[in-house]
């Protein structure tokens, strides 16, 4: 039926379980808020998508939805959800039915739409549902259950939700104030049957920043090399280990040639150049200094540009001293440093077999290849990070 529907998206969450606007986070390279409704647009089924925001959002949401066709108005929204349906259903155009689409499920594809908007032409009213996976439990007050319902008769149900605009219309009318998760309840509660069709648990809603896919998050890759010569009269600290030996390395900080390697790594996945940019040795505040602080310094840097640590592989080539006891102090240290989890640090020590300037005892090189992740706006630090910091 060309034409039969008008999309309302609604877009007036105030992503409080987030702790940032949900509709701009940046997925595969567009905002949740453009894929939602750009899942509508060029349908022949239907009219036009109308987006209700929260009224300080009306510009931003605009800019955002630039250059898309089919978008008939962006109007402020209401307290509640049905408030914000209604103030869309004024500027929408004359059509049999209206899809109420939430913003944050950006992951809707054709064949859920399709099913969905068939059911409701075929009935009058339905929204899209997938079978309950999990137990449910009843407990008033979230301390003794006091009932399982039967799994079997249990559906999550999505959006969109289709219904015909004058079942709709009752429906609100006969709300009198009362509170809907979704839209559906209203129909319910006015006595209208709502038919299901199958969706799709690839539908599901963003709500706390764990939903956002990994996978779609830019990731980066950056390789560390360092050297330092060894001397007399200075200590070998290695991944912030003090190592008894008769040598240490040399250097304008402490020296910490697997640690600067880490630096390194880690800067250069980000693009941020590295450490001599950083932390200059023509500088004297860094005389001495102890790398693994100056690590905490790279790594309040990333977060500042959005880019945190998910984990790294490094190796030491050094002759003499035997390494392998101090390997598993040298990874928590750095772990630590970086708010990672220990399994996140992986540290190699290997020898060159007498060849070369490590392989005569004249100096100990690392090589570290490290990985990052771009953060979600806003999002919060994990527990490890808030145990670590």
């Amino acid at each position: 039926m060309k034409g039969q529907v008008t999309v309302i998206v609604a877009a007036g969450g105030s992503s409080s379980r987030m702790g940032f606007d949900k509709l701009f986070c940046p997925i595969g390279g567009k905002s949740a808020l453009r894929r939602s409704v750009e899942a509508f647009c060029g349908r022949p089924d239907v009219r036009g998508v109308v987006v209700a925001a929260r009224r300080e959002r009306l510009k931003d949401v605009e800019k955002e939805l630039e250059g898309l066709p089919d978008i008939l108005a962006v109007t402020a929204g209401g307290a509640q959800r049905q408030d914000s349906v209604l103030a869309a259903l004024a500027v929408c155009p004359d059509t049999p039915y209206i899809a109420v689409h939430d913003a944050a499920r950006p992951f809707v594809s054709r064949e859920v739409i399709d099913r969905v908007f068939q059911k409701a032409f075929e009935t009058g009213a339905a929204a899209p549902a997938v079978p309950v996976k999990d137990t449910v439990k009843y407990a008033p007050g979230g301390e003794w259950v006091k009932e399982t319902p039967d799994r079997r008769t249990l559906y999550a149900v999505q959006t969109p939700q289709v219904f015909r605009v004058d079942l709709y219309r009752r429906a609100l009318q006969s709300a009198q104030g009362r509170e809907a998760t979704d839209d559906c309840m209203l129909l319910e509660a006015a006595g209208i049957p709502v038919a299901l069709s199958e969706g799709d648990y690839a539908n599901y809603k963003i709500t706390t920043p764990e939903d956002i896919p990994k996978e779609v998050r830019p990731m980066r890759v950056g390789h560390g090399y360092d050297v330092h010569r060894l001397t007399e009269g200075r200590e070998l600290i290695l991944g912030g280990e003090h190592i008894p030996f008769e040598k240490g390395l040399l250097g304008h900080s402490d020296a910490d040639v697997l640690t600067h390697a880490v630096m390194d790594a880690l800067l250069g996945a980000a693009a941020l150049g590295d450490i001599g940019m950083h932390f200059p040795d023509s500088d004297p505040a860094y005389a001495g200094a102890d790398s693994v602080q100056l690590l905490k310094k790279v790594a309040a840097l990333l977060r500042q540009k959005g880019w945190r640590p998910v984990n790294l592989d490094a190796t030491i080539v050094c002759q003499r001293p035997r390494l392998a006891p101090w390997l598993p102090a040298m990874r928590e240290r750095l772990a630590a440093a970086l708010a990672l989890s220990p399994d996140g640090v992986n540290i190699k020590a290997t020898t060159e077999e007498g060849l070369g300037f490590t392989g005569s005892g004249e100096g100990v090189a690392a090589h570290c290849v490290a990985m990052l992740e771009k953060s979600a706006p806003g999002e919060k630090e994990t527990l490890v990070e808030r145990r670590r910091l």
